[in-house]
């Protein structure tokens, strides 16, 4: 049975993510970017900020919630509720290392 996941962007439930891959002049890099869906927005890919041009723009923190193994931790004992902040290329291993998703 695969194992369930559940995601925010700056604190707030993304109902999707997109797992896209990276193509430069129409050839496939074997990058992986993150997609997200939230509603009143849409669409949109979302990076880790390293290159931002303007330092007055807020980060996007992103992180998941391993639900399958959350179900099985006293929430008592946790602070952070079983939510992991991640970068989007730190997500897409953690995907793959749960086998969600096959990048090969």
């Amino acid at each position: 049975m695969p194992q369930e996941f559940s995601f925010r962007l700056n604190g707030q439930p993304v109902p999707m993510i997109f797992i896209d891959r990276e193509r430069i002049n129409g050839k496939l890099t074997g990058r992986r970017h993150i997609s997200v869906w939230v509603e009143g927005i849409g669409r949109f890919t979302i990076d880790d900020d390293e290159h931002l041009w303007e330092s007055a723009f807020p980060d996007c923190v992103l992180e998941y919630r391993n639900e399958t193994a959350w179900e099985n931790v006293d929430p008592l004992a946790s602070n952070d509720k079983g939510w992991q902040q991640v970068t989007p290329d730190e997500l897409v291993a953690v995907l793959e290392c749960a086998g969600v998703i096959d990048c090969e």
